[in-house]
């Protein structure tokens, strides 16, 4: 496998032919010198076996101030050769000898090198040598100069020498780019001894600058232009190019959407600008002018090393290299054509031919650009239904939740899946998503064989047969619902879908809701005089007995009276509904908010299903006079904000907390690093009161989220209750209207949610406001809101409560832009004008 290639005139030939130099983990070493095309094998001068690895080949003045001399790095020695023409068998051939001048052990196991004339000396150049520990040896040439470690140091990063400004620069572990002067290094220390140094006890020093670019580096070069006298400095991310300048400012940054292998920045013919090569690990070859593309070749390989080769004969030529050590020496374009085209015979042209010709193909192109139907259209789009059969009661025997002794109420419901297509649909999945405290035995069960010649089945806990009833075989499946009575229910409507594969092989659903007993939430019980909570509902028709429409419930009131029952929730709310004496009127009341939810539906619902079966001329109208809770609703909606809050602030917190454990860890481990013990300074004791910090903060999260669940669940129901009351308090509403307030105030509030339900509803809100909603012109240039998390809830609030002000005057719900009111308006003041 090739780890390294480097280029330029190695034997120091009169010719200037630069020669390539590779090397391999292997201990291969091989020289080239790329003459013609196709390659040949005199093109490789030197194949020769070092003592180990070969990790970096450099070239440079390193013996005098003489020519060119190679230096082989291993990762415990490094080499400098000379590389000489053998003149003794010149008739046999041109042959290349490498011998060594001298070498140095290195104490520690090396990664990387660079070379440079360190100091700005004259004619010469040094040795710099990073080892795994983060130690940088410099070599005067045949000399040990000087070794200094890099500060809070984890593992080694590229290494590249700066000639105008003498600066080494490197990437640390955190992924910042840092740069070192050599004067800075050179005077850091005050070791006693060069043993002392070589074994790693100087001073640490700092850094000139660093800069963070959030990214792994693959490689650093810096590329000088002797015009302007500037030199910017290239580093390569795995995500990102970037330029900067010499005191590590961004000049422009490139984000890639490849991943780069290596890359070599060179000399651009526009002034001002560097052309640089990336390469990438798909075998792409980009040409990149600062930040614009202005070519791209695919090779057929995937390279490791690239570089400009600047041979009169190839001159312009990009060397590549990849990690099985194959040399590619490639340009840019195509070959030219050596056939000569053919000369075309000139033909009389039938215009006849070419109508009729023309005419077939318009036709050929209206045939395929037709509308193509996704979703084949279905003759009968009835040929599937759900029906439930309403359960009325509860079952004799619970069912016991979660390894408990408890037997919580349950109800068994029977669905019937009618299917009236002549082929049986192979697979049905039946979904039942119950909300919490409800739970189901089963939530999702698999049919096979549903309709047509179906067959009685079993599949599971859950068992079906088919039936024909004459409209289309039906098959009835059963479901077990029950609930623990950990919180308020709710809803008693529990969602239920059908998920198939119709004739056509296009997916379909059809959705369907189980209607839950009131016995599996509420028990009756003796009714409550007294209420925080009160609401206050108006007929236009008699009031009616109550115990008549609760007759399943066996509901108690006091001293015989038909106008009072009263219900008793698991949590221990009570709820009251009471019929009034002398008016049409009716009063339900609890000390729970949330609680009245479901209870007040269930009012609704039987109410009108009891007049419906008496019938009359004179329809049943429901209306809720008022006033509106706003002031409990907004208690339920601070209460959820401030423990959104809270959990926001742990979680900040926490965060915190683990950098800093993180922090202390990395100190520590330097220290236990450190071969000179240091004194921990009260560390440990830092990194325990750290972690234990960071498990109370994970308890308090952990309860906070808990109760920011129940939260959520307490504003879900106050939500639907909320919506309920408007549409009750506003008869003016249709369902068109209806439909797009329950979208704007949602009541889906979820805390896991990346958006919140309060900028959510409060945008929502702002945007009838502006449109719809608007009075005037003005009104309809408010900015929209953000949807960033509030500093508190007092623009919601004050957004809805001038929501439900311009429903109460006559406002309507619309999605057009502009409302009817403010149209009014400017119309008015277009005709006064």
């Amino acid at each position: 496998v090739s780890t390294q290639s480097t280029g330029g005139n190695i034997d120091n030939a009169n010719d200037g032919m630069e020669k390539i130099v590779v090397g391999s983990l292997q201990g291969l070493l091989r020289i080239y010198c790329p003459r013609n095309k196709g390659g040949s094998h005199e093109d490789v001068l030197v194949e020769q076996q070092t003592e180990g690895p070969i990790l970096g080949v450099e070239m440079g003045r390193l013996v005098g101030d003489t020519g060119l001399y190679l230096a082989i790095l291993h990762p415990r020695k490094v080499v400098v050769c000379s590389v000489n023409e053998d003149t003794k068998t010149k008739d046999a051939g041109t042959f290349y000898t490498v011998s060594q001048i001298y070498s140095h052990k290195l104490e520690r196991t090396a990664c990387n090198m660079c070379i440079g004339s360190f100091g700005s000396v004259k004619n010469k150049d040094f040795l710099c040598i990073q080892s795994m520990d983060g130690m940088l040896s410099f070599y005067e040439q045949d000399s040990f100069a000087f070794a200094r470690f890099l500060p809070q140091f984890l593992i080694p990063g590229p290494l590249c020498y700066v000639a105008p400004t003498d600066t080494f620069i490197t990437s640390s572990s955190s992924n910042f780019v840092e740069a070192y002067r050599y004067q800075t290094l050179a005077v850091s220390t005050e070791s006693e001894s060069k043993d002392q140094i070589k074994t790693g006890t100087g001073k640490r020093l700092r850094v000139d600058w660093k800069t963070n670019i959030g990214d792994n580096v693959v490689d650093i070069r810096s590329f000088t232009n002797t015009e302007e006298n500037t030199t910017t400095i290239f580093v390569l991310g795995e995500h990102n190019l970037f330029a900067l300048r010499e005191n590590g400012v961004v000049k422009y940054m490139k984000k890639l959407d490849f991943n780069p292998s290596c890359f070599i920045p060179y000399s651009s013919l526009c002034e001002g600008t560097v052309n640089l090569l990336v390469a990438d690990f798909g075998g792409t070859c980009y040409v990149w002018q600062d930040t614009t593309l202005v070519w791209s070749s695919s090779l057929q390989h995937s390279p490791v090393y690239i570089s400009v080769l600047q041979n009169k004969d190839l001159k312009g030529h990009i060397v590549t290299l990849d990690d099985t050590g194959r040399l590619y020496v490639s340009y840019l374009g195509t070959d030219p054509s050596l056939q000569t085209p053919l000369p075309v015979e000139h033909r009389a042209i039938n215009y006849d031919e070419k109508d009729l010709e023309m005419a077939r193909l318009q036709q050929a192109i209206r045939e395929c650009t037709k509308p193509i139907e996704h979703a084949p259209k279905i003759a009968d789009q009835s040929d599937f239904s759900i029906f439930v059969e309403p359960a009325t009661c509860l079952d004799v025997v619970g069912v016991k939740h979660e390894e408990s002794d408890t037997e919580y109420p349950t109800v068994t419901v029977k669905v019937n899946l009618r299917c009236s297509s002549k082929i049986s649909l192979d697979k049905v999945t039946l979904t039942v998503s119950p909300e919490v405290p409800l739970y189901a035995t089963q939530r999702s069960v698999v049919l096979t064989n549903v309709g047509g010649n179906a067959m009685d089945s079993m599949n599971g806990s859950l068992s079906y047969r088919t039936y024909n009833f004459g409209s289309g075989p039906t098959s009835v499946a059963t479901f077990c619902i029950y609930n623990t009575g950990k919180q308020l229910l709710s809803d008693l409507a529990v969602p239920l879908v059908a998920h198939y594969t119709n004739n056509h092989n296009s997916p379909r659903s059809v959705h369907n809701s189980i209607l839950l007993p009131l016995q599996i939430a509420f028990t009756a019980t003796c009714p409550e005089k007294t209420a925080s909570h009160k609401i206050t509902l108006e007929t236009n028709k008699p009031v009616i007995n109550l115990l008549e429409i609760y007759s399943e419930m066996e509901c108690e009131s006091e001293g015989g009276q038909s106008g009072c029952v009263a219900f008793k929730s698991p949590t221990g709310d009570v709820i009251t509904v009471l019929a009034a004496k002398n008016s049409q009127k009716y009063r339900i009341q609890s000390n729970s908010f949330t609680a009245l939810h479901v209870i007040i539906k269930q009012f609704l619902s039987r109410l009108r299903r009891h007049f419906e079966k008496i019938g009359g001329t004179k329809p049943l109208a429901i209306t809720f006079p008022g006033p509106v809770p706003l002031q409990e609703y907004f208690d339920l909606i601070d209460g959820r904000f401030e423990l959104r809050l809270r959990q926001r602030n742990y979680r900040e917190m926490l965060s915190q907390r683990a950098q800093q454990f993180r922090a202390v860890q990395r100190r520590l481990l330097t220290r236990f690093k450190d071969k000179t013990p240091t004194p921990l300074h009260n560390m440990d004791t830092l990194l325990e009161g750290t972690y234990q910090q960071i498990l109370a903060l994970a308890d308090a999260d952990l309860q906070t989220t808990k109760a920011l669940e129940e939260a959520d669940h307490s504003l879900r129901t106050a939500t639907k209750l909320f919506l309920m009351l408007i549409k009750l308090w506003c008869p003016g509403i249709d369902e068109k209207q209806w439909n797009i307030l329950e979208a704007c105030l949602t009541p889906e509030a979820n805390s896991a949610d990346d958006v919140g339900w309060e900028e959510t509803v409060d945008a929502s809100i702002t945007m009838l406001l502006r449109t719809c909603l608007a009075k005037t012109s003005k009104e309809q240039s408010v900015i929209a809101a953000s949807l960033k998390v509030p500093t508190d809830t007092v623009k919601l609030k004050k957004h809805i409560a001038l929501l439900l002000e311009r429903l109460n005057k006559g406002g309507t719900l619309s999605l057009n832009t502009y409302s009817d009111n403010a149209r009014n308006n400017k119309d008015k003041q277009a005709s006064g004008s």
